[in-house]
């Protein structure tokens, strides 16, 4: 028998979008903005700083707090606009996670590639008690997956569902 690779009809292949995509944790939110907030109130008063000192001209100063500025929007745009769209997903045989306003991404991990998960919690997220789940894939060395702004039960329930189907389809192969 020779080797023979058909084309599919796009409208005989199954649309991924049927799962209903849960959100991440609101108060998830409010460690983006912390996390922007400390990178940008230092950038800020940098260039602030300059306009003291007479061996800085000051159009260097307001050139780089207009640079800041708008990267600073940039970002407002993202985390307002793109929080909403940080949705995961848990099917039969994989799990969904879409984020991103400017750079949308839309992740799908089957579970027979799963080789590690965990969860991991900074020190930051530890003030808002908010978890990540990571899944690796062979040859990722920091995740293929990362779902941020979980709670500990989501976090925990994931985790167990995805080690059950990584078990089972490794019993079936």
């Amino acid at each position: 028998m020779s080797f023979q690779n058909l084309a599919l009809d796009l409208k005989d292949l199954p649309d991924f979008k049927t799962v209903e995509l849960e959100a991440v944790q609101k108060r998830y939110k409010k460690l983006l903005w912390l996390n922007v907030l400390a990178l940008f109130v230092p950038l800020f008063t940098l260039p602030i700083v300059g306009f003291f000192f007479d061996e800085i001209p000051s159009w260097i100063s307001i050139l780089f707090l207009c640079l800041l500025s708008v990267i600073f929007i940039l970002r407002v745009i993202e985390v307002e606009k793109g929080f909403p769209i940080r949705k995961f997903g848990v099917r039969q045989y994989d799990m969904i996670y879409q984020s991103g306003f400017f750079h949308f991404t839309e992740t799908v991990v089957p579970y027979n590639r799963i080789q590690h998960v965990e969860i991991k919690q900074g020190p930051l997220s530890r003030l808002f008690t908010l978890y990540s789940l990571r899944l690796y894939t062979a040859g990722a060395s920091s995740g293929d997956l990362i779902i941020d702004g979980l709670d500990k039960s989501t976090a925990r329930k994931l985790k167990a569902k995805v080690l059950d189907k990584t078990t089972e389809v490794n019993v079936t192969d």
